[in-house]
């Protein structure tokens, strides 16, 4: 994001224009980790964790990527409170609320990538709920290792072990896609399933 830093001064100083270009920026991966998580009411829930991060942006202090560590988080916790209570939907919160703009993209180009990413983000949900966490947080909203295992509450090497298995069944199943047999031993050691995988992931989500 450019000028990440003069964005969230403006945003901290009441600038509603700098708010909603942070929502237009970290807003759609947002939404793709929640409709992994909660589909039913994922707008609803991001709402909710926009309305969060409004009320202590004032306090945050921290770079582009702290940023993204800390919505993530806020979003982590508010998805613990919603299945803790179970039945209970979240307040619904106005967009018109929180200044929340459309972004000025191109309607085809726009449909096209979104298009792309639900096939990428529905391949990742089709992994074990700890690796298709660990991959999302990993490759689609591109957070380290480190900021990953403090999201997750796990231990780095955790992280790396469940992105790694993620990103293997991922080539898998991507090979599979395309009908070339998935390589086994040494000759998946030889692909490297992290760069094959990484790859696809991001040609689905370009």
């Amino acid at each position: 994001m450019q000028d990440f830093r003069g964005t969230v001064l403006a945003a901290q100083s009441g600038d509603e224009e700098a708010f909603a270009r942070l929502w237009r920026e970290f807003q759609p991966g947002l939404l793709r980790y929640l409709r992994m998580k909660a589909p039913t009411v994922a707008e609803d829930l991001a709402a909710d964790v926009w309305l969060r991060v409004l009320r202590a942006l004032p306090t945050f202090e921290g770079d582009e990527q702290g940023f993204r560590g800390w919505l993530y988080t806020t979003a982590r916790n508010r998805l613990t409170d919603w299945y803790r209570n179970g039945e209970r939907r979240p307040d619904l919160i106005e967009y018109s609320s929180l200044v929340l703009l459309p972004a000025v993209n191109n309607v085809e180009e726009e449909a096209a990538e979104h298009s792309a990413t639900d096939r990428a983000i529905a391949l990742i949900g089709e992994l074990p709920p700890d690796q298709a966490e660990a991959v999302l947080l990993r490759i689609v909203a591109g957070m380290d290792v480190p900021r990953v295992a403090l999201i997750m509450d796990r231990s780095p090497g955790s992280v790396r072990v469940l992105c790694h298995r993620g990103l293997r069944r991922l080539e898998q199943r991507l090979l599979a896609l395309e009908g070339v047999a998935a390589p086994t031993g040494t000759e998946l050691a030889g692909v490297g399933a992290d760069g094959v995988v990484a790859g696809q992931v991001e040609r689905l989500h370009a």
